[in-house]
């Protein structure tokens, strides 16, 4: 994938886990958007 369409779905992610009620649904989350910055910093 692009860095671009990398960093939109790392926004997302952030999104997505300020918006969670719950701690493990966010850290899910979190995770998915750590992988995905990794994929940018690669």
């Amino acid at each position: 994938m692009s860095n671009t369409k990398q960093l939109q779905k790392l926004k997302n992610l952030n999104v997505k886990a300020e918006k969670c009620l719950t701690r493990d649904k966010a850290q899910k989350i979190l995770i998915k958007a750590n992988k995905a910055q990794s994929k940018i910093n690669f």
